[in-house]
């Protein structure tokens, strides 16, 4: 049984989880597995110990990715999250270590923090990002050891079924960006107000520091069956995957290489 299947296992068999937790891994599997297999090949074994963050641990699917591989885990999210039983009970089995967080924009828990994680976490979480994220991206920078990594998942803002969405609702002047149904329908912290293209992630790092180095691979993890409801969408979505500049999703691979210099100040009010 991979690890996965023992994830799986254990969302079947936890008692008072909530209702969609099954329906929510069942929709990110792929990209589950996607990021174990950037564990198996990017981290050798000699490096078991390796201390990760996970910064949006949610009910800790990542987590216990980490931590099945022996992992140190420092699983990061805010208190709705952590006071549910289930996940507290969750993290207790798989030994993590909570960090409740209700503001990531200051990781004021983190001030004294030098060079400690060798990797940090932080998947599906950048295109909600509100806050001017310079600060939280500098404390990053200072928690990281040298030759640390980041790892990111984000939706691709080429994505084709946005695309073209996006076009045709620029072209008949009804919106630019988020639409007002996407606002209401959804329960959120905040919603996709920003999400990325492939160049503008590398041009976000460069303008933070020179010592990272990006390294973008486009891919999808859900593949849609072509009926409906959305067809056009779930059509479109499986033609843009058959490309990269128009893939549903990025998978961001940031390397710290050395810490030389930080770029970029916070602008003032």
């Amino acid at each position: 049984m991979d690890n996965i299947e023992l994830l799986e296992l254990e969302i079947a068999n936890t008692v008072g989880a909530v209702a969609n937790e099954q329906v929510y891994f069942d929709f990110h599997r792929k990209r589950y597995r996607r990021f174990d297999q950037f564990l198996e090949k990017t981290i050798p074994d000699s490096k078991a110990e390796l201390k990760v963050l996970n910064i949006g641990s949610h009910y800790l699917h990542t987590s216990i990715l980490l931590a099945q591989r022996g992992y140190q885990v420092d699983a990061m999210d805010v208190a709705e999250f952590w006071d549910m039983d289930f996940v507290q009970a969750r993290g207790r089995k798989f030994g993590l270590n909570p960090i409740v967080n209700n503001d990531i924009s200051r990781m004021e828990a983190f001030v004294n923090v030098v060079d400690h994680y060798d990797l940090v976490v932080f998947t599906e979480i950048m295109e909600h990002i509100t806050f001017n994220p310079i600060l939280f991206w500098k404390r990053i920078y200072q928690i990281l050891k040298p030759s640390g990594m980041i790892y990111i998942s984000t939706p691709n803002a080429f994505a084709l079924p946005n695309y073209i969405r996006n076009l045709k609702n620029t072209l008949l002047m009804k919106s630019i960006g988020i639409t007002v149904d996407d606002i209401l329908s959804k329960v959120t912290y905040g919603h996709h107000w920003k999400e990325y293209s492939p160049r503008e992630i590398k041009t976000y790092f460069q303008r933070l520091s020179p010592d990272f180095e990006v390294q973008i691979h486009p891919y999808h993890y859900v593949t849609h069956e072509l009926k409906p409801p959305y067809f056009v969408f779930k059509l479109l979505s499986r033609i843009g995957n058959t490309t990269k500049i128009f893939a549903d999703d990025l998978e961001v691979i940031v390397s710290l290489k050395q810490k030389a210099y930080w770029s970029i100040k916070e602008p003032e009010y």
